[in-house]
């Protein structure tokens, strides 16, 4: 494609009559459906956009897109070329640090068609037809998802003006604010999958792009960090501070895999009482032992009295070799059910001695079945005695 403006471009009012949001200065708008197309633009013009541009491909709006500073993207379910959410897939490799809000804009109202655009990345979802008032609404939702950490990232561009102007002391001392809160990320991030097992959908949208938007400012003030201790002469902190920002950009990885292995679950395995029991042993299958653990205590909260989500927590402590508290976890699990013989064997092997129930029982098992040497078997269907089966099954 050449280097030139699409002829699809069109200038709204001059800057004279604008009396909308600054922040608006170039809008997408892509559609397959002109009668769409014409609904979204006619909506938009409240915000009195400097620059419109419409696309009916999205290809050409990718192609486009380096040659504009966007900023709001709205996007229906089909466009000539392809599907909405497979556009704002494409989109997310071109804008890894998610600066451009996009909302999807749709007649696709199943939950699986809503939970395939937040996986994406999407900021909105607007259903079709919609009042005016309900676009309006969530395009400046969108907008302030994006802008909700104002105070943090004027604190990284404070550290970076710092470090240029040779002020290394008190760059350091700009980007090492941004860190007062350690787990503030994960907070929001647990928060957003929270609402989405709520189908609290705008609410789980604001609070992932939070959690991923604070998690790559940390790691970008690492690498300030490193660049001001690099100045001083510091090559051991230079260094740690480096090793600090992949290990952030890695767990933001790591965060939206989970996101999207907890979507599927959402998904496909509906008839599930408790998901985050669910995803928590798809995680620690896949070795996120830590992220299995929060999972579980997120399943605790909602089915507090099931002992099998005690011994799968008691399972991931095992593979970490967390002997104290695995034990308390198979505590916990075999308080709810003596008879948990699963729970029982696991205990008798780290204990030395065999839980009270279990012992008074005869033809108790006498093993974990473990396999390969990773940690203890597992049993499906567990019944406790006069009371109905436990929701959620056990880790195997």
């Amino acid at each position: 494609m050449e280097d030139s403006l699409p002829e699809k471009t069109e200038k709204a009012e001059p800057d004279g009559e604008r009396t909308g949001f600054p922040e608006f200065e170039t809008v997408f708008i892509l559609s397959g459906d002109r009668e769409h197309v014409k609904r979204d633009r006619d909506c938009l013009r409240e915000f009195k956009p400097k620059t419109v541009v419409e696309f009916a491909s999205g290809a050409e709006a990718l192609d486009s897109w380096r040659f504009y500073k966007v900023d709001l993207a709205l996007v229906d379910s089909m466009l000539g070329d392809m599907d909405g959410v497979s556009f704002l897939r494409r989109l997310r490799v071109l804008d890894e640090r998610r600066e451009v809000p996009v909302v999807m804009i749709t007649p696709e109202n199943a939950k699986e068609a809503v939970l395939d655009a937040i996986a994406a990345g999407c900021d909105g979802y607007v259903l079709r037809p919609y009042s005016r008032k309900t676009y309006e609404g969530h395009v400046l939702m969108a907008l302030r998802s994006g802008r909700a950490l104002e105070i943090e990232e004027a604190l990284a561009d404070e550290g970076r003006e710092k470090v240029s102007q040779g002020d290394f002391d008190g760059a350091i001392e700009s980007f090492e604010e941004l860190f007062s809160d350690a787990g503030q990320a994960q907070g929001y991030f647990d928060a957003g999958m929270r609402f989405l097992a709520q189908q609290q959908f705008g609410k789980a949208i604001a609070a992932f792009k939070r959690a991923l938007k604070l998690n790559d400012l940390h790691a970008e003030a690492y690498k300030g960090m490193a660049e001001a201790y690099a100045a001083k002469g510091d090559e051991d902190m230079r260094l740690a501070c480096l090793q600090r920002a992949a290990a952030l950009y890695a767990e933001t990885d790591r965060l939206e895999d989970c996101k999207r292995l907890f979507i599927e679950i959402l998904k496909y395995d509906a008839a599930a009482p408790n998901p985050f029991n669910t995803l928590g042993v798809n995680l620690r299958k896949r070795g996120d032992v830590g992220g299995a653990l929060r999972a579980y205590a997120q399943a605790l909260e909602l089915t507090p009295m099931d002992e099998n989500i005690y011994y799968n927590m008691a399972k991931a402590y095992y593979v970490v070799k967390d002997r104290e508290n695995c034990l308390t976890r198979l505590r916990q699990a075999l308080a709810l059910k003596p008879d948990f013989s699963e729970a029982g064997a696991l205990y008798e092997k780290l204990a030395g001695t065999a839980w009270p129930a279990l012992a008074r029982t005869s033809g108790a098992p006498g093993g974990t079945g473990e396999t390969g040497g990773t940690g203890p078997g597992d049993a499906r269907n567990a019944e406790n005695a006069g009371r109905p089966p436990a929701p959620s099954l056990r880790d195997e």
